[in-house]
């Protein structure tokens, strides 16, 4: 679990820190405050190779954003994209957390942009097919080289990398002289997009897999709220693969897909939570896809589940009806929540911690309404 962190550089934000942490953990503010960065950077403690760590990001961010392939950018500038703007030639991405399990922690990537030309010895076949297509009219192309590290507690690394426009990933360079991280323990960080739920590439089959008969009873509590005729969830093969599908009373068994958003975010997010012991969940948009009326439900559940299994969630918001719902189930479950409010004011961005009980105050005091 992270206790404390601190994002030095990335994309807009500099200087923000968020201090006491807890099991949950919420960030409020209004659009284009920068609460889907601040997730985006915790990421990068998944990524013990920083650059690609980013350019996977990168990568996310725009399929959250629902863009279809021939309007994503390429690699490389879904890469430079992640640096601050105000950055110009030298680019720093710096963040830092104390954690539970690993102690310090410290993740970051610099570089220099530059144009440089490149002959056809220096440049692998699929390179010189693209080559042609980014150069610019002297034969140049943009290249961003430098260093990236990654530290967990005493083990870390300092490893040269290069990106060059040509190329679909950055490209580590002088291995030989690189620490390498002893054991195999990995960072256990997982994001979720509001996208997700469209997508079955978190909800799986093997869904109960690990889960106490009374966790799957609750679950299914949970899911009659939407439509009080599900009697059941079960694991079949179909089409050659394990798909969820949902037991209806009088109708029998259907796949998951037919259903609404609600079941599919409430399935979605338990997926992820048991698949998660002892890691973080991030969750962007916690409300998308849930009915305000089953809101505080959802979040009493999530509580509950989140404690049985030690994982620590990061969720981000900016409706008033999930504020509401968060805290009633943070009243009735005696939760302990941690509150960050993030404004944006003349290109820079601010953080206002609410402890515990102060999540009241985030909704109601003037002047910080949500919307």
């Amino acid at each position: 679990m992270f206790r404390d962190i601190m994002i030095g550089c990335y994309r807009g934000l500099r200087d923000i820190e968020l201090h006491n942490l807890e099991a949950v953990n919420v960030l409020v503010g209004d659009n284009n405050s920068g609460k889907t960065s601040v997730l985006e950077a915790i990421q990068l403690f998944a990524y013990r190779d920083v650059p690609n760590g980013i350019t996977s990001i990168a990568r996310k961010r725009e399929a959250r954003f629902g863009l279809v392939a021939r309007n994503r950018l390429q690699p490389f500038d879904s890469f430079l994209y992640s640096f601050p703007m105000y950055q110009e030639r030298h680019k720093e991405i710096y963040i830092e957390a104390d954690s539970d399990v690993y102690g310090r922690c410290k993740a970051g990537a610099r570089g220099e942009v530059y144009r440089d030309y490149y002959d056809d010895a220096e440049l692998s076949m699929s390179e010189m097919n693209r080559y042609d297509s980014v150069c610019d009219e002297d034969g140049t192309i943009c290249v961003i080289r430098g260093e990236y590290m990654f530290e967990q507690g005493r083990q870390g690394n300092i490893q040269e990398y290069v990106f060059r426009e040509t190329q679909i990933k950055p490209e580590n360079i002088d291995d030989h002289n690189n620490h390498v991280f002893g054991g195999n323990k990995k960072s256990s960080i997982m994001y979720l997009s509001p996208m997700d739920i469209y997508t079955d590439k978190v909800l799986t089959g093997s869904l109960y897999k690990g889960m106490l008969v009374e966790e799957k009873h609750r679950l299914l509590e949970l899911m009659r709220l939407f439509d009080d005729r599900i009697i059941g969830i079960e694991t079949a093969v179909l089409y050659g693969r394990a798909t969820t599908m949902i037991e209806m009373e009088s109708m029998g068994l259907a796949p998951i897909s037919v259903f609404g958003d609600g079941i599919k975010k409430i399935l979605t997010l338990a997926s992820t939570v048991v698949k998660m012991r002892g890691g973080v969940v991030l969750i962007d948009e916690f409300e998308t896809g849930i009915h305000k009326r089953a809101l505080k439900y959802v979040a009493q559940w999530m509580f509950a589940v989140a404690r049985r299994y030690d994982v620590q969630i990061f969720l981000t918001t900016h409706s008033s009806d999930a504020i509401a719902a968060l805290i009633d189930a943070q009243n009735e479950c005696d939760e302990c929540i941690s509150s960050y409010r993030l404004e944006h004011y003349k290109d820079k961005f601010f953080v206002k911690y609410f402890a515990g009980r102060d999540l009241r105050k985030l909704k109601n005091e003037r002047g910080l309404d949500i919307i």
